[in-house]
């Protein structure tokens, strides 16, 4: 068995420790509630957690495969040194494979003048090649948070070959999905959707779109269902080392006691900028890294 340190680097602007702040006018937000915010904030949260999670492994995944996945011959050159890589078999042959990223009790790094601490293991299962059409992985989690945000589910993406543009789709499907906030506040979720992996020479002009449904219960026990109606659009920022950033995209969401509102990401690229919409009215807002998120409704 062996390991390597891995460095920090994939925690792009999608990551979920995001905080709205608010930029709309105390008399606009008079015609949206503090709890259609808060609700709008979580969804948005949820979403860029475990986006995040696919990315980072995603990422990880293929750069094992380029080194054999003997990972104590890649050497790091970024100064931030996180958590530990491990795989059970570490040649181009045997599979399945174990693959797991310990950030044992705690790893901090700061991005952006925010402090992003993650803890726990991801534990990833492969099944073959990542490129191989019909290849999985199955990612789990143990004990795993960001900023002590607890992650749980299983996220099973398949190699579903090529598509007519010649890129890598990835089907994927979320079981048993939740967020827990604190002791008294969380949310559930299921997945289907498809991951669209844009593959160039240069890795840092790769980008991924998104589209499919998700569905669960919010921090207040109500159904939502949620539709990504524009593809979201991930690209590495270069204002932010090349990680990744969500550069546009829709999503609808139907909440079962408080009806229909939108996320959209404004299309400036990497701005940090989301336009919420209800009832025909629109807000802007910015997010950023934090350390800590929400206390419950």
């Amino acid at each position: 068995m062996k390991t390597r340190h891995a460095i920090y680097g994939m925690m792009g602007l999608a990551v979920a420790a995001m905080l709205f702040v608010q930029s709309c006018s105390k008399d606009d937000s008079d015609n949206i509630s503090e709890t259609d915010l808060g609700l709008a904030q979580d969804e948005t949260y949820a979403d860029a957690l475990y986006d995040e999670i696919d990315n980072l492994t995603g990422t990880e995944i293929a750069t094992l495969d380029d080194i054999g996945y003997a990972p104590a011959d890649m050497k790091s050159t970024n100064d931030q040194v996180c958590a530990v890589i491990t795989v059970d078999h570490p040649d181009l042959v045997t599979f399945p494979k174990l693959i797991t990223i310990d950030y044992g009790s705690g790893c901090s790094v700061v991005f952006n003048g925010d402090t992003i601490t993650r803890a726990g293991k991801i534990n990833i299962t492969l099944s073959a090649r990542w490129y191989v059409e019909g290849a999985t992985q199955t990612v789990t989690f143990e004990d795993f948070s960001i900023n002590g945000v607890l992650i749980e589910g299983t996220r099973t993406l398949t190699n579903m070959g090529l598509n007519a543009k010649n890129h890598v789709e990835l089907g994927v499907v979320l079981e048993n999905g939740k967020i827990t906030f604190n002791d008294t506040a969380w949310m559930t979720r299921e997945c289907n959707q498809v991951r669209e992996w844009a593959l160039h020479l240069n890795p840092l002009s790769d980008s991924v779109i998104v589209t499919g449904t998700a569905s669960g219960t919010n921090v207040l026990g109500e159904d939502y269902e949620r539709v990504i109606t524009d593809p979201i659009v991930f690209g590495r920022c270069s204002q932010y080392s090349y990680q990744w950033g969500v550069l546009s995209g829709t999503v609808q969401v139907t909440n079962s006691a408080r009806g229909t509102f939108t996320l959209e990401h404004s299309g400036n690229g990497c701005s940090s900028e989301v336009v919420i919409t209800k009832n025909g009215k629109s807000f802007k807002y910015t997010f950023r890294y934090v350390e800590t998120f929400r206390n419950g409704m």
